[in-house]
Formats: structure tokens, C-alpha cells, sequence
């Protein structure tokens, strides 16, 4: 009905007035256009499947839609040359996509540059992927990182914007895999990085000596001791390099903490309490600094017990051969911390040349940071 009266009054003003019947025209054809589809072409018949609208035109422009950040972010297969408005992104933005990726119009900001991709490696059905943060983030912070892996597209995401490592879980055992990292600001999210290398989950329980959840295993849980399970195999992982070179075990203040255990599983404990008496800031003293360390996507690490660490001086051959295959680097001859106090002054060391004895908390040695799985 509608268009029938734009054709009559187009008819009515034929004689009278050209442009109007122009105008008429036009109308009818985009209201015909816009009936029979959920899309609307403008000098072309086969608008595309992202566009509400598709101007087709070398002498005209147009009024590009408005809408929120998010909206845009959810617009499916984008056409090049898609622009849109967005109301929410600094103060106001056009932006278009080119083919590739979205920026804003002036490409001030754009998506980042792929990151590059570091030595992947695997454990029982995890695969730990390093990479190193892109040399542009597009104008705008990079928030989060994605590992995908090739074949099952099994992801990992990890949120932050510098470099650092991704583990991704849930894949088959047995199977050989590589991945890819991607780099994610407001804009979008980057190409994928190179493939990493080849890397195949085990299928058996993780022995001594292994790369695994983002560290060495160097000791294996003995019934009696704090984490062991009957049946299941767990144990301890070391760092693959020293979180510092010369670190004071306190924060300035001589207090009795409690961290007095010295047995294989109480190394976490003493890092808990030690925390908790001497506070803020965490990482200018050693049990803090352990465990603000996060290798492997992991918050659970910690200053290793007395005992604990005794095991990693024994082992130490051992995991510098695995550390230094997976970025890492070899143990200090110098003096280690421990988590372990003998008093409000003094707390044990391990010297890695010659046994453990005990020292002024205000000295300055090595950390390394372990974890239990």
C-alpha cells in the first residue's frame, strides 16, 4: 500500500516538478528494498550479511551508526570497510574494519601486533606456553593473552600486558601439540603468533628430573609426609631460576614470625605466617618474593622449608639440567633462604657449597621459590 501511493504521487508530480519524481523513486526503491529484505542496498543488489546498510558510491558519504564498544566488539564477520560510531571509546570514535582488523579512524589505536611465541612444554595433560608481549599494543594497554593449541583448539588465557607464560589445560595424554598466542586490548584481538614447537603430554605420572607445571620436579612426597595421598603422586617443584641474587629474610624488624617448621610440606606454611608478621611490602623481604613469584600461570609458590631446601641442594644437578632446556638457569654456588626461623634474629640457609647453618636475618642471599602438586 505504501508504495502504491509513492508511485501514484510519484505519477502526480511527473509533469510538475523532475526532482521530486527523483526523490519518489529512490524512496520507493529503498522501501521495496527494505520490505523484502532484512538488509538495505544502496547501489548494489547483494548487500553484505554484516551491514544493515551497504552504500555502494564514489561521490557520496554517509552517516555511519552509532552504538556502544561492546556492541561493535559483537558485530559478526565484519565487511572491509565496515564503519561504525562508537559512543563509549574515549569520549566518542569512529572506527572501521579494514579487512583485518578494527582501528579507529585516524589507526591511532588498533589491535596489537602478534606476540612472539617461546619454548612450549608439557606435562600430564598441561603444556606450559611462554611468550614474549608484542613491540606494539595498537595505542591501547594490552588486557589478556590466549594460547590455542593445534589440533583441539584447547585455550589458556591469562590477563595482563607484558610478557609471561600460559598454561593450558585439559589435553589428551600421549598427543603431540603446538600453540599459537594471541594479544587482546580494547580494539580486538591480534593475529596469532608463530607456532611454538612440538611438545607431547605424558601419559605417566611425573617423575624427578621432569618440566612440569611450570617448574623441576626434584622431590617425590614419602608416606608420613605433609602432602603425601596414597595411590596419587605428588610432590615438590622448584622454580627454573632464582627470583633474587641478594634478598634480606625480614623486612627490617626483628619479630618472632612462627614459621619454625623445618619438615619436606611445611615450607608453605612458614611462608603464610612469615607474611602475616612482617606485611607489607611483600616482595622487599624473601618469603614474600617467593611467593609473589607466578611461573607457569601458578600463585602458590613459596620459600622452601629448611628441609625442603636441603632437597633442592641435593638435587640442584638435576634441575639446572631441566631449568636450562626450559629458559631457565643454573642454581648460585652462594647461600639460599629458607622459610625456616630459629629465632626472632636468625633463620636457617642452605650454602651451596657446603650444608646449612643459620644467619642474621638482615643478610642478603638467594631465593628460589617452590611449589607442591
Amino acid at each position: 500500500m505504501v508504495i502504491k501511493q509513492l508511485l501514484k504521487d510519484q505519477t502526480h508530480y511527473k509533469k510538475r516538478n523532475k526532482p521530486m519524481k527523483q526523490f519518489f523513486t529512490l524512496l520507493a526503491a529503498v522501501l521495496l528494498t527494505a520490505i523484502t529484505s532484512a538488509q538495505v542496498g544502496i547501489g548494489t543488489t547483494t548487500p553484505h550479511a554484516s551491514a544493515a546498510l551497504d552504500i555502494t558510491s564514489t561521490t557520496k558519504g554517509f552517516l555511519t551508526p552509532r552504538m556502544t564498544n561492546v556492541q561493535r566488539q559483537s558485530i559478526s564477520n565484519p565487511a572491509a570497510g565496515l564503519m561504525v560510531f562508537v559512543t563509549d571509546f574515549d569520549g566518542g570514535s569512529f572506527m572501521f574494519y579494514d579487512g583485518t582488523k578494527w582501528g579507529t579512524l585516524s589507526f591511532t589505536k588498533t589491535i596489537p601486533y602478534a606476540p612472539t611465541i617461546g619454548t612450549a612444554s608439557a606435562g600430564i595433560t598441561v603444556a606450559t606456553v611462554p611468550f614474549t608481549a608484542p613491540s606494539s599494543d595498537g595505542g591501547s594497554a594490552i588486557t589478556s593473552y590466549t594460547a590455542t593449541s593445534s589440533p583441539g583448539d584447547f585455550t589458556g588465557t591469562i590477563s595482563q600486558s607484558g610478557s609471561g607464560s600460559i598454561t593450558v589445560s585439559g589435553l589428551t595424554t600421549g598427543t603431540a601439540y603446538t600453540f599459537t598466542v594471541t594479544a587482546t586490548n580494547a580494539i580486538g584481538t591480534s593475529a596469532a603468533s608463530d607456532a611454538s614447537n612440538s611438545v607431547t603430554t605424558t601419559s605417566e605420572v611425573p617423575v624427578v628430573g621432569e618440566f612440569y607445571q611450570g617448574g623441576v620436579v626434584f622431590y617425590l612426597f614419602v608416606e608420613g609426609e605433609t602432602g603425601y595421598v596414597a595411590g596419587e603422586t605428588h610432590g615438590l617443584i622448584a622454580a627454573v631460576q632464582d627470583q633474587s641474587s641478594g634478598i634480606r629474610w625480614y623486612n627490617g624488624s626483628y619479630d618472632t614470625t612462627g614459621a619454625t617448621g623445618t619438615a619436606i610440606g611445611t615450607g608453605s606454611a612458614n611462608t603464610t605466617a612469615i607474611i602475616s608478621a612482617q606485611g607489607a611490602t611483600e616482595t622487599s623481604y624473601a618469603a614474600g618474593l617467593a611467593r609473589a613469584y607466578n611461573g607457569g600461570g601458578y600463585t602458590d609458590w613459596f620459600l622452601p622449608s629448611k628441609d625442603e631446601l636441603n632437597k633442592m641442594y641435593t638435587n640442584r644437578a638435576t634441575i639446572n639440567t631441566t631449568a636450562a632446556a626450559n629458559s631457565g638457569s643454573d642454581f648460585s654456588t652462594n647461600d639460599y633462604w629458607s622459610s625456616t626461623e630459629r629465632d626472632s634474629s636468625t633463620a636457617w640457609l642452605q650454602d651451596f657449597n657446603n650444608g646449612q647453618y643459620y644467619a642474621n636475618k638482615n643478610r642478603t642471599l638467594n631465593v628460589r621459590a617452590v611449589r607442591a602438586f
